[in-house]
């Protein structure tokens, strides 16, 4: 548990991308300005990994995880290894959205799916609390 100011969970959600609506089930206790926060509850606030990012470029072009396809599975591998794993794992990453793409029949550019891992990488890098690798 967390406990801290008002404001400082606030601004850790701001930052994080997440709106208030989503990670007030984390809340456990409010007393005035000062709450208790369950930091292992899934509606905490977490810097959103590499694979998570990916996920949401992805989803700009309207492609999204479904039932038949390993993209949480390999989104959640690239969250859990980090930056550094990814981009010494390009490749690999790479060889998944050619695969996945080919299963769904959609065009395939290796250079726009690697500048869009190296990008999930970089605003991954961007928000972690070290900072770039």
């Amino acid at each position: 548990m967390i406990v801290g100011h008002r404001t400082f969970f606030e601004d850790r959600a701001r930052e994080r991308g997440y709106t208030m609506a989503k990670v007030m089930p984390c809340v456990v206790k409010q007393d005035n300005d000062i709450w208790t926060v369950d930091e292992t509850h899934p509606a905490y606030p977490r810097i959103k990994g590499p694979g998570t990012k990916l996920k949401e470029i992805l989803g700009w072009f309207l492609i999204r995880s479904n039932a038949s396809c390993a993209c949480d599975d390999r989104a959640q591998i690239m969250d859990k290894e980090g930056p550094q794993w990814c981009r010494d794992n390009l490749d690999t990453i790479v060889g998944w959205l050619r695969e996945e793409a080919n299963h769904r029949r959609l065009p395939f550019v290796e250079m726009v799916a690697r500048q869009a891992v190296l990008q999930a990488v970089a605003w991954s890098d961007a928000q972690s609390p070290s900072g770039p690798t």
